[in-house]
């Protein structure tokens, strides 16, 4: 369980790896069907990009712990080897701090720590499926680590 300020501070940590965030909930559709892909960016990528997730469920009733045994049941199933959060922040403040109305969101930061691009469909620019790992994540992270000059 985390806060998105102490979120923030472990992306931090990885600087000199991609860090891919999947901001997602047990409740959205997009976000689980495209949670896996998640998966295998970091089995093929691991070497260069650390992947994490953060899961949105808290709506501010009871607290954030209510919802473990529910994310842990979807991490469990599609194999999640990566650190997954759970937000201590209420849904509706967390998107207020992201600046989005609601998820999937998915943040992509370079090897500085530097947010380098956040996927969204607040804009409709993905149209009206949005984003997938296929079409828009995966060639993104795999450009950024050929930035660095690695194959």
């Amino acid at each position: 369980v985390a806060t998105w300020e102490e979120t923030q501070e472990i992306i931090a940590s990885h600087k000199g790896k991609i860090v891919v965030l999947d901001l997602w909930s047990n409740f959205c559709p997009p976000c689980l069907e495209e949670l896996p892909r998640l998966v295998k960016i970091h089995e093929e990528y691991g070497k260069d990009v650390v992947c994490l997730s953060l899961n949105c469920n808290f709506s501010g009733d009871g607290s954030p712990e209510d919802e473990r045994e529910a994310v842990l049941k979807v991490l469990t199933d599609i194999k999640a080897p990566f650190l997954s959060l759970i937000s201590a922040d209420k849904d509706t403040d967390l998107y207020t701090k992201i600046g989005i109305a609601s998820i999937p969101v998915i943040q992509v930061y370079d090897r500085t720590g530097k947010l380098r691009k956040q996927f969204d469909n607040e804009k409709a620019e993905y149209g009206k499926d949005g984003f997938t790992y296929q079409k828009h994540i995966v060639p993104f992270v795999a450009e950024l680590v050929k930035e660095a000059g690695n194959p």
